[in-house]
C-alpha cells in the first residue's frame, strides 16, 4: 500500500467524523425575529378593552398557567437537550473507540505485510528504515498518533524522534494504567483508558489499543484523547444551552411584566372582562403548550415532528428555532447511523466468512473422502459469498504437475479426476503461487501479466489464489475468480488461507490414514501368523509325535497305543479351540481360567507328563498384576520354547523361571538338551533364523521388551524375555 493510499484513508475517516457535521443548519443567531405583534401589545389591548371587566382572580390564574406552561418547557427543552447529547456523545466515544483499535490492527498488519514482502530486512535496522516508520507512525484522531515497541518495552518507532530506544518502564510519573495496558500487550491484543496531562496542563482522557504484529516481537499501540471524538456533540450542547437559557430569560422577563400589568388592572377589571381574559389566555397558552408538547415529543425521540405556532410572535420564533435545532440534532443522527450501519455491515461479512470456515471445519472432521471434501469445500465458498469461479488444484505426487480436482462456474460444477495432470504455466497466477507457495490477489486481471484468459471464463475481472500447504510443502492452490472489479480484500484473503490451511490438513490426514490402515492390515497378519505358529503348528506337531508313538506301540502294547491316539484327539480339539480363539483374537484358555504363573505350571506339567521328561517352574520375587496381552504374549513364548524342546533338544531337565522386580517381569526356559547354532545360512549365504526364534521375538518387541537365546552345540539352550510392568 503507497503512502498517498494512506493518506486518503486517513483524510476520509477525518471527513467522516467533522464537527461541522453536527453542527446546526442554520445558526440560531442569524435568525430573523417574525414577531409582528408583541405579547406586551396584546396585553394592553386587552385592558383598554375590559375596562369595565373585573378579572382579578382569573388573571391570577392565567398569569400562574402562563408561568407552569413557560416552566414545563424550559424543563422539558432542558431535559431534551441533554439526553440526546448524552446519548451522541456515548456514541461518539464509542465509535472512537472502534476507530482507535482498527487504526491499531491496520497498522499491525501493514507492518506484517511490509515485512513479509521484505525478509531479508534485519530487525536491529527496523528503526532505520523511512518507508517502515511511515507505516508504524501515523495520525490517530486530530493529535494522537500510532508507535511501535517490542516485547522488551523499547520503543521502535514513535512521532517524537527523542523517544526512539527508550524503555517504556524506565519512564518516570507514567500512569500505572498505561503501563498495565502495555504490558497486557504482551500476551494480546489490549485496550483501556488513562488519564494524560495535556500540553494546557489539563488532565484528560485517553483510550490506547494495542496490537501484536503476527510473527515478529513487535506491538502498535494507538492511541488519542477520547473526547476529540465527542468534542461535536459537546459544542452541540453548548449551542442548545445557550438557546435554552435565551428562551427561559425571555419567557422568566415575559412573565415579570404581565404579572406587574395585572396587578395595576386588577382594581378596574370588571366581571365582562372575564370571558375576553379567558381568549386572550388560550390565544397566549396555546402556542406555548404546543411548544411544549413539540419539546416532549422531540424528547422522546421523533426527530421528523415539527411545531407549529403560527402566533406571529416570539413563540412562533422560539418554535421556529426548536424546529432547526431538531433538524440538525436528526441530521447528526442519521450520521451516526449511517456509519453503525456501514460498521455493521462489514461485521456480518466478517461473521460470514467465521461461519464458512467453522462449516468447512467441521465437514473436514465429518468427511473422510477426500475427492467428497474438495468438493464440499468449493461449493461452499461459491455459493456463501457469490464468486463466479472456484477451482482447487492439488499436486500429483507421481508427475509433480497441478491436478484440477474441483471446478464450480457458474453454479455447474465439474471434476475432472486426480489421474489427469493440467498443463499449468508455471508464470501463471496459478502456477506462480504453487511454485513460491504465497498467495496472489489481483482485482484487476487486465492490468496482471501473469493472468491466462480462458474462453469459457470470460467474465473474469479479480482472481485470488492461495497455496494449499502445511510447513513448506506445497499440496496445490485454491483459486476463487469473481466477476467484479476489486471484489478481493484482505478479509477475503484471509478467509481464503485459512480454508486452504485447513484443506492441507485434511490432506495429510488423509494420507496417515492410509498409512495407518495399512500398518494395521500388516500388524493383523503379523499376528494370525505368530498365533498360527503358536497354537496350530504346535498342535499339529504334538499329534503327529502321538500317532507315531502309538504307531510303535500298536504291536507290542495296544493300551499304550490306545493311550497315544487319546492324546492326539485331545491336542486336535485343543488346537481347534486354539484356531476359533486366534480368529477372534481372544486370550488363551488357560489366562482365562488362572493367572499367569498357575497357567505356566500347567504347561510345564502337562509338558512333563507327555513328554516322559523333568521339567519344573520356578516363581521368584512378589507377582505383581500384569496387563492380559503380557500375560498372553509370556504364555506364547513359553509354549514355543517348551514346544522346541520337544522337537529338537532331546533334553531330561527343563526348568521355566517367573522372576518379578519392581518394574520388569523376566520369563526364562532352560534346558540341558542338545543345543543349536543360533544363527544358520540360507540360500545366498544369508543369515537366517527359524520362525519360531522370530515370532517369539516378535511377541517380546511388541510388548517393549527384549528377547534374548543362549545355545551351543551340545550345552543346551537358555531363552529370557524381559518385559516391562506397565
Amino acid at each position: 500500500m503507497t503512502k498517498t493510499t494512506k493518506r486518503q484513508e486517513h483524510k476520509a475517516v477525518k471527513i467522516k467524523l467533522d464537527p461541522r457535521k453536527l453542527k446546526l443548519a442554520k445558526p440560531l443567531d442569524k435568525v430573523r425575529p417574525k414577531a409582528r405583534f408583541g405579547i406586551r401589545g396584546k396585553i394592553m389591548i386587552s385592558f383598554l378593552a375590559l375596562v369595565f371587566i373585573s378579572l382579578g382572580i382569573i388573571s391570577a390564574l392565567a398569569v400562574r398557567s402562563i408561568y407552569e406552561v413557560g416552566h414545563r418547557a424550559r424543563v422539558n427543552s432542558f431535559s431534551m437537550g441533554e439526553e440526546v447529547v448524552r446519548t451522541s456523545i456515548a456514541a461518539l466515544e464509542d465509535l472512537g473507540r472502534v476507530f482507535i483499535q482498527r487504526r491499531a490492527v491496520y497498522v499491525a498488519n501493514e507492518m506484517k505485510l511490509f515485512m513479509e514482502l521484505q525478509p531479508s530486512l534485519d530487525v536491529s535496522t527496523l528503526k532505520d528504515n523511512k518507508d517502515l516508520r511511515d507505516i508504524a507512525v501515523q495520525l490517530v484522531g486530530q493529535t494522537g498518533y500510532t508507535m511501535v515497541y517490542d516485547k522488551s518495552y523499547v520503543v521502535i518507532f514513535h512521532v517524537e524522534p527523542k523517544m526512539v530506544g527508550v524503555n517504556l518502564h524506565s519512564q518516570v510519573g507514567e500512569p500505572s494504567k498505561y503501563l498495565s495496558i502495555v504490558e497486557r500487550s504482551l500476551f494480546g491484543e489490549s485496550s483501556g483508558y488513562y488519564d494524560w496531562t495535556d500540553e494546557n496542563n489539563q488532565t484528560r482522557s485517553k483510550f490506547m489499543s494495542c496490537v501484536p504484529v503476527e510473527g515478529t516481537d513487535l506491538i502498535v499501540a494507538a492511541s488519542t484523547y477520547i473526547d476529540e471524538f465527542s468534542a461535536p456533540a459537546e459544542a452541540a450542547q453548548r449551542n442548545i444551552a445557550s438557546a435554552v437559557a435565551a428562551t427561559s430569560k425571555y419567557i422568566d422577563d415575559q412573565m415579570q411584566q404581565a404579572q406587574l400589568t395585572f396587578m395595576v388592572v386588577i382594581f378596574c377589571v370588571l366581571v365582562v372582562a372575564g370571558v375576553v381574559i379567558f381568549l386572550l389566555s388560550r390565544a397566549i397558552t396555546g402556542p406555548i403548550q404546543a411548544l411544549a408538547k413539540g419539546a416532549e415529543v422531540i424528547g422522546s425521540g421523533e426527530l421528523d415532528y415539527s411545531i407549529e405556532a403560527k402566533t406571529g410572535d416570539e413563540i412562533e420564533d422560539l418554535a421556529e428555532r426548536f424546529n432547526i435545532m431538531a433538524a440538525a440534532l436528526k441530521e447528526s443522527y442519521t450520521n451516526l447511523e449511517k456509519k453503525v450501519e456501514d460498521r455493521t455491515k462489514k461485521e456480518r461479512e466478517r461473521v460470514e466468512q467465521l461461519r464458512t470456515i467453522n462449516e468447512v471445519s467441521r465437514k473436514i472432521s465429518s468427511i473422510v473422502d477426500l475427492d467428497e471434501l474438495i468438493s464440499n469445500v468449493s461449493d461452499t465458498l461459491r455459493q456463501t459469498f457469490h464468486y463466479y469461479n472456484v477451482n482447487i488444484f492439488l499436486m500429483d505426487p507421481e508427475s509433480n504437475r497441478l491436478t484440477l480436482k474441483s471446478l464450480y462456474l457458474g453454479g455447474q460444477k465439474g471434476v475432472i479426476p486426480v489421474t489427469v495432470p493440467l498443463e499449468v504455466d508455471q508464470e501463471s497466477i496459478v502456477g506462480w503461487v504453487a511454485r513460491i507457495g504465497e498467495p496472489l490477489c489481483v482485482n484487476d486481471v487486465s492490468k496482471e501479466p501473469r493472468y491466462r484468459a480462458i474462453e469459457a471464463l470470460g467474465d473474469t475481472k479479480s482472481e485470488l489464489a492461495v497455496a494449499i500447504k502445511l510447513g513448506d510443502k506445497v499440496f496445490g492452490v485454491l483459486d476463487i475468480e469473481s466477476a467484479k472489479h476489486h471484489a478481493f480484500g484482505e478479509a477475503d484473503i484471509f478467509t481464503a488461507q485459512t480454508l486452504a490451511d485447513q484443506l492441507a490438513v485434511a490432506i495429510e490426514n488423509a494420507r496417515l490414514y492410509g498409512e495407518t490402515r495399512e500398518m494395521a492390515v500388516m500388524e493383523e497378519r503379523n499376528r494370525m501368523a505368530r498365533e498360527i505358529h503358536d497354537t496350530l503348528a504346535q498342535g499339529f506337531t504334538g499329534i503327529i509325535l502321538q500317532l507315531e508313538a502309538a504307531e510303535q506301540a500298536f504291536s507290542d502294547s495296544p493300551p499304550e497305543a490306545e493311550r497315544h491316539l487319546n492324546q492326539a484327539s485331545n491336542l486336535a480339539r485343543k488346537s481347534l479351540a486354539e484356531a476359533r480363539r486366534s480368529v477372534w483374537n481372544l486370550r488363551p484358555k488357560a489366562l482365562e481360567q488362572a493367572n499367569l504363573a498357575d497357567a505356566l505350571k500347567q504347561e510345564v506339567s502337562k509338558f512333563s507328563e507327555q513328554n516322559d521328561v523333568n521339567a519344573t517352574c520356578v516363581l521368584n520375587g512378589d507377582r505383581q498384576d500384569l496387563s492380559p496381552d503380557v500375560e498372553t504374549g509370556l504364555l506364547r513364548i513359553c509354549q514355543e520354547s517348551l514346544n522346541n524342546v520337544r522337537k529338537y533338544a532331546k533334553a531330561t531337565n527343563v526348568e521355566v523361571s517367573l522372576a518379578f522386580d519392581t518394574s520388569t517381569v523376566t520369563l526364562t526356559i532352560s534346558d540341558d538338551g542338545a543345543g543349536f547354532e543360533q544363527e544358520t545360512r540360507g540360500k545366498g549365504g544369508k543369515k537366517r533364523r527359524g520362525f519360531g526364534l522370530i515370532s517369539m521375538q516378535e511377541r517380546a518387541r511388541g510388548l517393549g521388551g527384549t528377547f534374548e537365546v543362549q545355545s551351543e552345540k551340545g550345552a543346551g539352550t537358555v531363552v529370557r524375555v524381559t518385559v516391562p510392568i506397565s
